[in-house]
């Protein structure tokens, strides 16, 4: 009896050690299995990288939000991004950068100043292909790193012919506010502007310095006429009252599109003094004069200019009879404009005064509901 005991313990000691020697096998081959798996999985994510390069650019967006944003991820600096100091990942850092607000783009601002991504970021300046300093060129704006703006014009100069160059290298200083860069490169002839005149106005338009003071510096010096043009342009629409006697000469200049500018603008500053000359124009052989003289005249009085606007009520271009009537809808008594419009015996005229007063009632009618 005792025997059989002691062999049913020692059965009962052989198959406990099993048990657990089984257990623990088990708990090995999870935990191997875990990391394979895991391997697998980035080895898969590398994979997918390499095939696609829209899932490595998301990829990397995604591992740079958890730095931005601090939220429970594993990346907690750039530095641990692989591949982002590469060409796509200076695009993602460009796009992403374009999506944040103010606070997170100051943490972008620092991770980007870090001595680990500086280092890159003055090779490009160096060594880079033209998409790589173009994107650098951009983030220098964007994040305002002011330490490479004698960078940006070195490239500027470097890659004079290059109009994407010439775009995004004056962006940056502008949202920079390099006013001293910007003038300096305005002034030089040796770098001809290849910017269209609406490309220049954007880029005042986004300038983050003093612009009334950029303008002055540069509407009678900059080499370009566009620039010039666009300093005109931006004197009028941001009612800068104390350059008007800059814009004054303009309106005798050689070139069309500077005289329509000039006297579009001292318009809008109701520049008494330009007044006359203004007037004159009213009977040039440009229409394109005539017409921004028919919208002058709304600002220095429509009731007061009543007559000669019903002169260009009648003119023999359209857009003359247009922008005429639409000032003659700031008149104070509209029917008495109507009966004097009928006794010109001018249909079109006619018409076109119809068509304003129409399209005004339509306006109130819609901002009424």
């Amino acid at each position: 009896m005792i025997l059989v005991q002691a062999i049913v313990n020692l059965l009962i000691y052989i198959m406990g050690s099993v048990l657990v020697l089984f257990t623990l096998l088990l708990l090995v081959l999870h935990v191997t299995n875990s990391i394979q798996n895991s391997r697998i999985q980035a080895m898969r994510e590398q994979l997918i990288c390499l095939i696609s390069g829209e899932a490595a650019a998301s990829r990397l967006k995604n591992k740079l939000y958890e730095v931005i944003r601090q939220k429970d991820g594993t990346v907690k600096s750039i530095s641990q991004i692989p591949g982002i100091r590469s060409l796509r990942g200076l695009l993602v850092i460009s796009e992403t950068s374009d999506e944040l607000t103010p606070e997170e783009l100051n943490v972008l601002r620092n991770e980007i100043s870090g001595k680990w991504f500086s280092k890159y970021f003055i090779k490009q300046f160096s060594n880079g292909t033209l998409d790589s300093i173009i994107l650098v060129v951009k983030l220098v704006g964007t994040l305002v790193l002011e330490q490479y703006i004698p960078d940006v014009i070195q490239q500027i100069y470097a890659h004079r012919k290059n109009t994407h160059m010439q775009h995004i290298g004056l962006l940056s200083l502008c949202l920079l506010g390099s006013e001293s860069s910007l003038v300096l490169i305005c002034r030089d002839a040796s770098i001809a502007s290849l910017l269209s005149f609406r490309t220049l106005e954007e880029l005042f338009n986004v300038y983050r310095g003093d612009r009334e003071a950029l303008c002055r510096r540069l509407i009678d010096t900059a080499a370009d006429q566009y620039i010039r043009r666009t300093c005109v342009k931006a004197i009028g629409e941001n009612k800068y009252e104390s350059l008007a006697d800059l814009v004054m000469p303009l309106l005798d200049s050689p070139q069309l599109n500077m005289r329509i500018d000039a006297a579009r603008t001292l318009g809008q500053l109701v520049y008494a003094p330009a007044f006359p000359s203004i007037a004159a124009l009213a009977h040039s052989e440009r229409w394109e004069l005539r017409a921004v003289v028919a919208t002058a005249f709304a600002a220095y009085g429509a009731d007061e200019n009543a007559e000669v606007l019903i002169d260009l009520l009648c003119d023999k271009e359209w857009w003359v009879r247009y922008r005429a009537a639409e000032s003659l809808l700031h008149c104070s008594d509209t029917e008495e404009i109507m009966r004097r419009v009928e006794q010109r015996n001018d249909k079109f005229a006619k018409e076109m005064f119809q068509f304003a007063l129409d399209k005004q009632a339509l306006r109130k009618r819609k901002e009424a509901a």
